[in-house]
């Protein structure tokens, strides 16, 4: 795949760019360089690429300049025609306005005109966005990567200024999971995707069962390592339960009624009076809290001064500050006071309605014990002796049902187990794949060493490790040292993060020259700040790469930063490899005749 031409409905504003099978030029010019309030990095050559990535099909969205500027851009329609791997050319078409309809013709001759075209003429007309991403990825048929879609991956042949942070991690993947792109990025070096695909689904299951399993014992009213102990007091009441039935069978009371009495006099009696002491405890507390509420400050100043008067002692104003003060700071203090004792009351009425409920069942049970000690007829004894069994079953129900809670958060924990030992099974073939290679991973690497070698006159490796998460991890690295392959900082400077950059895109697209696969790559402002024998080297290589493996490359460059020979004479392009010339003496020579670009 490789782009042909874009055009649009507006020539006077969008005039047309017909690209070049092999080197293209975006170039942006400086006619004024003594107008220094203008910038020549403004002129419209980012654009491009999101215009290309537009019409590739990408959501329109905020923050693109599409979306952002509407208004400027009403009544727009843009058009790309791209040369398909088959060797037909397939138009699109999108429109500003009804950005979400997409047009596709197919045709045999490049540089066709289709702006006058009706619906009818249209291969497909007014297709919905999301079915024309699919159409439009049957028609590039990239099979090479398949079943990743063409939009995955179409980001790292359009590198914008943003791009180079990373080599892998390219901008729209800054932002979310790596299971969005790294999967992808194995499949691209050779590797079986499905292993690292497979392994990030079992980490989110694992993260979603461990996060239900912690919300689920916020519901337990035991704990889970008391699970022994829970099992054992369900013995017991089992034992209890099947004594006293058979007890009742047998109208037993006897034994039973010497339970009740020691029950009654060593438990409930023991109980009802510790609860009596603490009502005592609270109601005493709350009745002194009550009368310091009540307790107000009183001091009359005016009295003071009075007795000041009768005795003709002279007071005086300092006195009477101090005395003001005073007062002001007793008043202060016992409102902090008081907020603390309406809140210690509020406590302790809470407490005292708390423990008179419990008083209450306890005196209600003692009740039905000493109904049950001092009945004279059996039969009033036989129920309410059922009716205490009642109560043993319906404790033996509780407690199996919170026995159950806890079987049901092993039963969780066994299922992450399991998933935790699936993964461990794909990290380990995982980490085999790694270490047996892949024969693309190995021709990448190898044209990416000799990329930058003959750029800039040294070594540079990709390398992949299995981080501690048992995920994948890609480095590329500028090499300072052949023999330990120990790594230098130079690979992490701006101007060779992009060389490393262009580098890989470089050798992907050559390994993939005879597959199905994207043949393409912009570059935005690649050369900025490069010295000028690198710039040269880089130049000479992609040409190079442009007409022996059928590449298209397409670089933006101004004239700062063109190449210079040994004489510091600048090297212009050739004129035919220029194919849009932007400039600073007006809008007329930014990408869109517009105002504002």
């Amino acid at each position: 795949m490789k782009l042909s031409k874009i055009y649009s409905n507006r020539d006077e504003i969008f005039k047309p760019i017909h690209f070049n099978e092999g080197f293209n030029v975006i170039y942006g010019k400086v006619r004024r360089p003594k107008e220094t309030y203008k910038d020549s990095h403004n002129l419209g050559k980012t654009l491009l690429i999101h215009l290309i990535d537009f019409l590739l099909l990408k959501e329109l969205k905020d923050g693109h300049f599409l979306y952002d500027n509407k208004k400027e851009f009403r009544g727009f329609e843009f058009y790309l025609e791209i040369l398909l791997n088959s060797g037909k050319y397939l138009t699109i078409k999108r429109c500003v306005d009804n950005n979400t309809k997409i047009c596709f013709k197919i045709h045999d001759d490049k540089f066709q005109d289709f702006k006058n075209h009706g619906e009818k003429q249209w291969d497909y007309s007014g297709m919905p966005i999301r079915k024309a991403v699919d159409s439009l990825n049957s028609y590039l048929d990239l099979d090479s990567i398949a079943p990743w879609p063409y939009r995955k991956g179409v980001s790292y042949f359009l590198r914008t200024q943003s791009d180079y942070q990373d080599v892998f991690q390219i901008s729209k993947f800054s932002i979310g999971e790596h299971s969005q792109w790294k999967p992808y990025l194995a499949k691209l070096l050779g590797f079986d995707d499905s292993l690292l695909k497979e392994k990030y689904e079992i980490d989110k299951t694992i993260e979603s069962r461990e996060k239900y399993k912690a919300e689920y014992k916020k519901t337990l009213t035991t704990k889970t390592e008391e699970y022994d102990k829970l099992k054992g007091a369900i013995e017991i009441k089992q034992r209890e339960i099947k004594e006293a039935y058979e007890k009742i069978d047998r109208f037993n009371f006897y034994e039973k009624e010497l339970s009740i009495n020691k029950e009654l006099v060593e438990k409930t009696e023991t109980e009802i009076a510790s609860l009596n002491d603490q009502v005592y405890n609270i109601n005493y507390e709350i009745e002194k809290i009550q009368d310091a509420l009540e307790a107000k400050v009183n001091f009359d100043l005016n009295e003071v001064k009075q007795i000041f008067e009768e005795t003709q002692i002279h007071f005086p104003d300092k006195l009477m500050k101090g005395y003001t003060d005073l007062v002001k700071f007793n008043e202060n203090i016992s409102a902090e006071r008081n907020k603390r004792l309406k809140e210690r009351l509020q406590t302790l009425k809470q407490e005292q309605d708390s423990v008179c409920g419990q008083l209450r069942d306890l005196n209600s049970k003692r009740e039905d014990l000493l109904r049950i000690l001092r009945g004279e007829d059996t039969f009033d004894k036989f129920k309410l002796l059922q009716k205490s069994l009642v109560h043993q079953e319906t404790d033996l129900v509780r407690l199996h049902s919170q026995l159950e809670t806890l079987d049901s958060v092993a039963v969780i924990q066994k299922e992450i187990d399991g998933y935790e030992q699936k993964r461990k099974g794909l990290v380990d073939n995982i980490n085999d794949q790694i270490k047996a290679g892949a024969s693309l991973y190995s021709d990448i690497r190898n044209d990416f060493d000799r990329i930058i070698k003959a750029v800039l006159n040294i070594s540079a490796l990709l390398s992949i490790k299995i981080n501690t998460m048992g995920n994948i991890d890609f480095s590329a690295d500028i090499v300072h040292d052949e023999k330990t392959m120990e790594a230098t900082s130079e690979g992490r400077g701006t101007t060779y993060k992009k060389l490393l950059c262009a580098a890989f895109d470089l050798a992907i697209l050559k390994n993939y020259a005879k597959r199905s696969f994207f043949r393409f790559v912009y570059h935005d402002g690649i050369l900025e700040g490069l010295d000028n024998r690198k710039k040269n080297n880089f130049l000479e290589l992609v040409r190079e790469y442009c007409g022996s493996y059928g590449l298209q490359y397409i670089l933006t460059i101004i004239t700062a930063d063109l190449p210079r020979d040994e004489n510091d004479k600048v090297i212009e392009f050739k004129k035919e490899e220029i194919i849009r010339e932007l400039n600073d003496e007006g809008q007329a020579g930014t990408l869109f005749n517009l105002p504002k670009f």
